[in-house]
C-alpha cells in the first residue's frame, strides 16, 4: 500500500505539534487571537494544507491503478548442463499464469497474460483512513481560522466513505502482464524480462525461484 503522498503521517505529527505549541499563546490574546505572528503562521499553514487536499484526491485516484514495474531475471541458459531447457522453462511460465488464472492475449517475441485483478477490502479500508485524517486535518484549522463555523468544519471526515465506495468500484480490473525471454548469443545465459504490477512480479520470482539480473538471493532468518 502506499503512502499518503504529500500528507505523510510525519508531515501530521509536525503540523499537530505546532499547533500545540501555538494553543497557549493564541488563547492569551483574548482581545484577537488571530493578530500579529500567530495569525500569520497559521494562515500559511491553512493554504500548505489546502495544498494537499489535491494529494488526497491523487492518493485516492490512484489506489485502484496498478503500481507498474520492469524487471528483469537471469537463469541458466541452454549451454549450462543441467539447466532446464527453454521450451520447459515457457512451460512452467505458462503454468504459473494459469494457476492464477490468466489468459494469454497475445503471441509473438512478447507474450501478454491477462487476468482480472479482484479490488482489495484492505487496501480500501487503508485509503479510507488516509482520507479521513487528511480531512480532520484540514478541519481542525479550519475550526481555528474560522471559529464561528466552530466544530461543524469536522463534517468534511464525512467524506472519507467515498474514498473507499471509489476504490471498491474501480479496484476490480484487468491486468496484464508481459514476459519475454532472451538467450545470450553464447547460450549461457537466459534472461526473462517481465513488467506488470509489482506485487504480481514479487510473486511471480519467489514461485519460480528466479534471481533478478546482477544480484544474489539471500534467504532470510525465517526461511527453511
Amino acid at each position: 500500500m502506499e503512502s499518503l503522498g504529500k500528507l505523510s503521517m510525519p508531515a501530521l505529527a509536525s503540523f499537530v505539534s505546532f499547533l500545540a505549541m501555538d494553543a497557549p499563546a493564541l488563547a492569551m490574546d483574548a482581545v484577537s487571537p488571530f493578530q500579529g505572528v500567530q495569525s500569520n503562521s497559521l494562515y500559511v499553514t491553512l493554504a500548505l494544507f489546502l495544498m494537499s487536499v489535491p494529494g488526497i484526491w491523487s492518493t485516492v485516484k490512484r489506489a485502484p491503478q496498478a503500481a507498474k514495474k520492469r524487471l528483469t531475471f537471469e537463469v541458466p541458459g541452454p549451454a549450462v548442463e543441467g539447466a532446464m531447457p527453454l521450451d520447459d522453462r515457457a512451460r512452467e511460465i505458462f503454468r504459473y499464469f494459469k494457476r492464477y488464472n490468466y489468459a494469454v492475449k497475445e503471441t509473438g517475441d512478447v507474450i501478454v497474460f491477462e487476468g482480472i485483478y479482484a479490488a482489495d477490502k484492505g487496501q480500501a479500508a487503508a485509503i479510507t483512513f488516509y482520507t479521513f485524517v487528511g480531512m480532520a486535518s484540514v478541519a481542525l484549522v479550519l475550526s481555528i481560522l474560522v471559529p464561528q463555523v466552530g466544530n461543524w468544519w469536522y463534517g468534511l471526515t464525512a467524506l472519507s466513505p467515498a474514498a473507499y465506495v471509489y476504490y471498491m468500484q474501480r479496484g476490480t480490473r484487468p491486468e496484464q502482464f508481459r514476459v519475454k525471454m532472451v538467450t545470450a548469443t553464447d547460450d549461457k545465459t537466459t534472461d526473462i524480462i517481465v513488467e506488470g504490477d509489482k506485487e504480481e512480479i514479487e510473486r511471480f520470482w519467489k514461485e519460480l525461484g528466479l534471481v533478478e539480473k546482477g544480484k544474489v538471493y539471500v534467504k532470510g532468518m525465517l526461511e527453511q
